[in-house]
């Protein structure tokens, strides 16, 4: 949710700002400037042709506090190119029906030890990905708002699952396995994660306090292979299925989309509770903070 706007009162004082900072552009007679003002800047200080600096200063450092130029005196929760789009849910919708065709996400192979060239996702085939793995949670009987945890390092997987979270209302929880065991079980809990994506190698740790994790009903294993995934554990009502299971099982039966509203929490981030126990802070999926 996008802050109120400012009252004319405030726009008017903002604009006075600006026009100092701009007037310094202004070299005196026989003086070189030091900065350049954009050609389409206006009466606003460009730095990049993209940003305005603020006159306002960081009391935390000497670095400068710049701002949208298409956006100069007031903070927007909605881009003018692009009215309709106000979740993240809707920025990546409108990036596939753009550049469905276009290379999104790239793996490099290593064969035997050589690094390969990358294989590419386009931005179609992510979107395609991205709908089997909501709808997937969807048949396993995950409800709208659960939150689903991601227990592994970045690779496209990553990606594609946080935009099936953003597609059908879910809400994604990264599990960092720097904090340790200790700190995944209190996440888990914490946030009372239903459904957790993880490869091979952290999946035996999950096993280990598995039991000490109530609300975990489905475990997905990334890059897993059928024959050598266990489909049950010691903890009643736990599942286990691979990513391609998962995929499959989606696809076959397909759901349209649950698009969250702007206000709706995208993602809960936890520190490493350096100081005590992980501290979370969660983010909406509109693009400007509440």
């Amino acid at each position: 949710m996008a802050r109120e706007e400012e009252g004319p009162a405030m726009m008017d004082a903002a604009e006075r700002r600006l026009r100092v900072v701009s007037a310094h552009l202004e070299p005196q007679a026989g003086a070189t400037a030091g900065l350049a003002a954009n050609p389409t800047a206006g009466e606003y200080a460009h730095v990049q042709g993209y940003s305005v600096v603020l006159p306002e200063k960081l009391q935390t450092g000497k670095w400068n506090v710049y701002r949208s130029a298409e956006s100069p005196l007031r903070l927007i929760n909605r881009f003018p190119a692009t009215p309709d789009i106000g979740t993240l849910h809707d920025n990546f919708v409108y990036a596939v029906e753009t550049f469905t065709d276009c290379r999104y996400l790239g793996t490099r192979v290593c064969a035997d030890g050589a690094v390969g060239d990358y294989k590419w996702m386009t931005y179609g085939e992510a979107s395609t990905s991205r709908i089997a793995i909501g709808s997937g949670l969807i048949y396993h009987g995950i409800s709208e708002g659960a939150r689903i945890g991601l227990y592994f390092i970045n690779r496209p997987e990553w990606i594609i699952i946080d935009h099936a979270c953003a597609a059908y209302s879910y809400v994604s929880v990264p599990l960092y396995d720097t904090l340790g065991p200790d700190a995944v079980q209190f996440i888990v809990n914490h946030a009372t994660v239903e459904a957790i994506f993880c490869v091979p190698q952290t999946l035996s740790t999950l096993l280990s306090f598995l039991t000490q994790m109530p609300c975990v009903r489905l475990i997905v294993v990334v890059g897993g292979d059928n024959a050598n995934t266990p489909s049950t554990t010691a903890a009643a009502g736990v599942e286990i299925i691979t990513y391609s299971r998962l995929h499959s099982q989606g696809k076959m039966s397909s759901q349209t989309y649950r698009p969250p509203k702007p206000e709706d929490v995208a993602t809960i981030c936890y520190t490493s509770g350096t100081t005590g126990t992980p501290k979370d802070q969660a983010w909406a999926l509109s693009f400007t903070p509440p």
